[in-house]
């Protein structure tokens, strides 16, 4: 995942970066706003990290001996200040805590660029919608009294305790007694991360030409209006036949903006997983029906599909 330079002042799938940030930035706000309201140094981390990230993403910053040592300055400043900080004062480890949840907007803009690969936006996502998915597990956790970062740090230890415990208990045939991880669902969060993820997927479909220019394209499909074709001129010389063989041809047209490939299916499908997530939080067993009574539906539309009769030539000769 290398940086391009030339392609950081502008990119042309910059409105990818808009409906990407939501999830992520939800999860952090809301550590944010359930412990660190008090001092400034937790929020102060968190900001500035999240401000490094956002201004590398925009091309700010876009050389890359400055992005990497950017990056390479917040990692090391978060494990020193973490490790040797005064854990009395707990100063150095609110804002230890406060980088390490603005984290994910370190690499977060791999998410939406065009110059990442398919693998690189994925996991660039995935990474940050999973540190999003702890973060919102530790506000639901347990913690003792002491500062932000020492509050953090204890409902972390706890979620994840708990996750290794319930994933030892499967693994034994046991019954976890908690999953903290899976019992930490946000269906704002899980509605924007669905929408990040759907962006995700349609820039990268977006057309593209062998060479890898962007193609022009839009959110809605028009159609040119129809231009009559012009009368062959007479001086060619043609006969009658050839003159109706090109009445007929089509008009020549430069290309026009189109809709990327696959648009309608995923938003429409990124649009059936947020409803049947939201409706199985609020009615799970209206949920189970709805899925038992799609998956029957969806198996009846392919045998029927699937059972059509097929003319040996491709019904041509009609």
């Amino acid at each position: 995942m290398g940086h391009h330079g030339g392609q950081h002042g502008m990119n042309d799938r910059w409105w990818a970066m808009l409906l990407v940030y939501p999830a992520p930035l939800y999860a952090g706000l809301l550590v944010l706003f359930h412990f660190g309201p008090e001092g400034f140094l937790f929020p102060l981390g968190f900001f500035l990290t999240v401000a490094f990230g956002t201004a590398t993403g925009l091309g700010v910053l876009s050389r890359p001996i400055l992005v990497w040592a950017g990056r390479l300055f917040y990692v090391l400043a978060g494990l020193l200040l973490a490790a040797f900080g005064s854990p009395a004062s707990g100063g150095s480890l609110d804002l230890a805590v406060g980088i390490t949840v603005g984290a994910p907007f370190l690499w977060l803009e791999y998410a939406w660029r065009s110059s990442s690969s398919p693998g690189a936006r994925v996991l660039a996502l995935q990474t940050a919608l999973l540190m999003g998915v702890v973060d919102i597990a530790t506000v639901g956790a347990p913690s003792s009294s002491g500062s932000a970062g020492e509050q953090f740090v204890q409902a972390l230890a706890h979620v994840l305790a708990g996750q290794a415990q319930g994933i030892g208990a499967l693994l034994t045939g046991g019954t976890p007694n908690a999953m903290p991880l899976e019992s930490s669902l946000d269906v704002v969060f899980v509605a924007l991360g669905g929408l990040a993820l759907a962006v995700v997927v349609l820039s990268w479909v977006s057309p593209h030409t062998a060479l890898d220019a962007p193609l022009p394209w839009r959110w809605v499909r028009y159609r040119t209006p129809h231009v009559p074709n012009a009368p062959v001129p007479e001086e060619l010389g043609l006969r009658p036949g050839q003159r109706s063989a090109l009445a007929t041809r089509t008009v020549p047209e430069p290309p026009v903006a189109m809709l990327a490939p696959g648009f309608g299916p995923l938003i429409v499908a990124a649009i059936v997983v947020v409803g049947f997530v939201a409706l199985a939080v609020v009615e799970p067993t209206v949920a189970l029906l709805a899925l038992e009574l799609g998956t029957a539906a969806a198996l009846v539309a392919v045998g029927g599909v699937l059972s059509r009769r097929l003319t040996s030539v491709g019904n041509l000769s009609a």
